[in-house]
């Protein structure tokens, strides 16, 4: 049959088979792939090396990201491939801390023994300072210079830190205050102000003046934050979550201030204060003449004798001095806008602005106000439609894999066994045709052409004719037999035309 054919029909054949062998190998080996999870992310290229040696080794299944730095595994083996790893301590520090004492040599210089003492501050600073939150990579370099016996001379330590963050997040001024002071403190001679620090962007967080204008700002914005999401939660308890929208604006006065203040305040009973002295002073003349004296006053018309008394009383009061420091960060004046997805009355209004009232400590007496509006919120729409976008979007990508995963492979595999059934059905329609090619002919020539249809008349014709001209020739067996064909052709001539016609194009 092969040989039969000619070169078109081969190559069919072959690119068939080809085609359908590919189609099978790749759809049985997507069936028989796990289900990937997360073994490690973000790791270093020798770490990432160290795993998938040691992995392809054992014989476990494994699978690299296409950022090289995350390396997937089978879900069933994730938590097994883990204790793997760590038994077998793959991962290593790409910044050693006190571990690098473990080498120290004893024929090891002066010089490699300081860098080796560098090198051990700077790998535990870093170990130290990513743990902070927000910090995804450190990088400290430390200079320390020789010390000099002239005083003048020497020179102080110094250090540089780059901070690379995670995106979107800001350091605060008390965050960057912080490494300042565990970088200095952890080096000997050296002090916070010789620690220079910057992002991965090469902005200085260092710098004084920038931080005193961050903390200001960031109390303003911490104190509008917490009071906004104070008055947030009261509300969205009673107009659902996302029903309320809260903003503040805070007027706060950081200038400093100090007063003295002194008082005098009386004690006891009667507010007279504490008896402290007292003093009485009595005076009495007499005339020295004796009895003379009232005749001569009498004369004269003067007293020359009289008593005189004189007396005073000392109190103490209690003083009192006060020293009042007036801390920066008073609030001045606090502004509050609300804004509520529902149509209120005039009593729902006014409940609201109590509740929000109580919940910031506004006071009307500083002139805070509170604004409250009932409005219809066009976010929710917004969020809705993008809710269902969302869920439309999901179900197409379901769809989608469920007719790429499952409904395609079928249809591929059920298209190419027709296209086989019908390449193989042909190669034997033509196999047929050139093997009988000459005795249809002939048939048709002789046979069919003579018998295009075969009735009743036809049998006559056999009995009539035929038949009896070979009856003289028969003995009685064989008579026997034409009669029982006679009356099987009789009984269904059509029949046995179809039996006639195929027993001569078999021989």
């Amino acid at each position: 049959m092969w040989g039969g054919l000619d070169l078109a029909q081969k190559f069919g054949i072959l690119a068939l088979t080809i085609v359908t062998l590919v189609v099978a190998t790749y759809f049985l080996v997507k069936s028989m792939e796990p289900n990937w999870a997360v073994l490690y992310t973000d790791l270093s290229e020798p770490d990432a090396v160290a795993i998938t040696e040691n992995l392809k080794k054992n014989g476990y299944q494994y699978k690299i990201a296409d950022d090289r730095k995350t390396i997937l595994v089978p879900a069933d083996k994730k938590d097994e491939l883990r204790v793997y790893v760590a038994e077998n301590d793959l991962i290593k520090n790409s910044t050693p801390g006190f571990e690098l004492l473990d080498n120290m040599q004893l024929g090891s210089t002066d010089f490699k023994n300081k860098l080796t003492r560098q090198r051990i501050f700077q790998g535990e600073l870093t170990r130290t300072i990513e743990k902070m939150n927000g910090i995804k990579n450190v990088r400290i370099q430390l200079a320390e210079p020789e010390r000099s016996i002239f005083e003048e001379q020497d020179e102080d330590p110094s250090a540089s830190v780059m901070l690379i963050l995670d995106p979107g997040y800001t350091l605060k001024s008390a965050q960057v205050k912080a490494i300042k002071n565990l970088v200095a403190y952890s080096i000997p001679r050296l002090t916070p102000d010789k620690v220079f620090i910057t992002d991965q962007n090469g902005n200085n967080l260092g710098d004084e003046t920038g931080k005193n204008s961050n903390d200001m700002e960031s109390f303003k914005t911490n104190f509008e934050e917490d009071t906004a999401t104070k008055i947030t939660t009261v509300l969205e308890k009673i107009m659902g979550k996302g029903n309320a929208t809260v903003q503040v604006s805070a007027d706060i006065n950081f200038d400093s201030a100090k007063s003295t203040i002194e008082s005098y305040v009386p004690l006891g009973d009667k507010a007279q204060g504490v008896l402290t002295a007292s003093q009485t002073e009595d005076e009495n003349y007499t005339n020295p003449n004796g009895q003379a004296a009232p005749a001569a006053a009498t004369a004269g018309g003067k007293n020359l004798n009289y008593t005189k008394q004189k007396s005073s009383t000392n109190y103490a009061v209690s003083k009192e001095i006060k020293q009042v420091v007036y801390a920066p960060g008073n609030v001045k004046r606090m502004t509050i806008a609300v804004a509520v997805n529902k149509i209120l009355t005039a009593k729902e209004k006014e409940e609201i602005q109590n509740l929000v009232l109580s919940a910031s400590g506004a006071d009307y007496n500083r002139g805070d106000v509170i604004t409250v509006s009932s409005i219809q919120f066009d976010s929710i729409a917004e969020e809705k439609a993008a809710q269902d976008q969302m869920q439309k979007d999901l179900n197409t990508e379901n769809a989608v894999e469920f007719w790429t995963t499952k409904v395609g492979p079928l249809a591929v595999v059920l298209i190419l066994g027709l296209t086989a059934l019908f390449v193989i059905k042909g190669l034997f329609k033509l196999s047929g045709a050139g093997g009988g090619q000459k005795e249809d002919s002939y048939n048709s020539k002789t046979f069919e052409a003579q018998l295009p249809t075969i009735k009743e008349e036809s049998t006559d014709l056999i009995e009539s004719e035929i038949l009896p001209q070979i009856d003289a020739h028969l003995d009685p067996e064989l008579e026997r037999i034409r009669m029982e064909l006679n009356d099987t052709i009789l009984a269904d001539p059509s029949e046995a035309a179809r039996l006639l016609t195929s027993y001569i194009k078999d021989y």
